[in-house]
Order: C-alpha cells, then sequence, then structure tokens
C-alpha cells in the first residue's frame, strides 16, 4: 500500500464520517483546527482507521499527529510494519 493509498482512504473516512469538505484535506491539514475535529472526534478518527487499515488501536501512538500528512506517514509505517511480517 502506498503513502497515496493510505491518504486517500484517510481523506474518505474524513469526508463520510466527520462530514468534512474534500477540499480542506491537505497534507497540512490539522484536524483540530482546519478539519474542526473534537477529542472525541479524534479518538472516534483513531479506532475507524486502525480498523480499516487492520491495526491494533493504540492511542498514544496517535497523540501526536496533528496533521493529516504525519497521520498518513504514521499509518504507512505500521501498515508495512504489518506487510513486512511484524507486528500488529
Amino acid at each position: 500500500m502506498t503513502r497515496d493509498d493510505i491518504a486517500a482512504k484517510l481523506t474518505e473516512v474524513l469526508v463520510t464520517e466527520f462530514r468534512v469538505p474534500k477540499e480542506k484535506v491537505t497534507p497540512e491539514a490539522t484536524f483540530r483546527g482546519n478539519l474542526g475535529l473534537d477529542s472525541l472526534d479524534a479518538t472516534d478518527l483513531v479506532f475507524l482507521l486502525c480498523k480499516q487499515f487492520g491495526l491494533k488501536p493504540d492511542l498514544h501512538s496517535f497523540r501526536d499527529l496533528h496533521t493529516v500528512q504525519k497521520c498518513v506517514d504514521h499509518l504507512f509505517a505500521e501498515v508495512s510494519k504489518r506487510e513486512a511480517g511484524g507486528t500488529r
């Protein structure tokens, strides 16, 4: 899975589940500031993304991921580990 695939799925989740306008989802966009998610939304987003990508939910690993790009990079690293046979 590529970073672009992950970014597309993240965008889809934000648009469908949180009603974020697609044009607002940019690499630099912050979840709380630009995209308008609150702390409960952020928690829900983590669980939805973990389910989407087959990862074990770990809120602490997402704690400092404030932008779309940082989240994409984190998911890419985790999915790559899983695909390489690492732990989930």
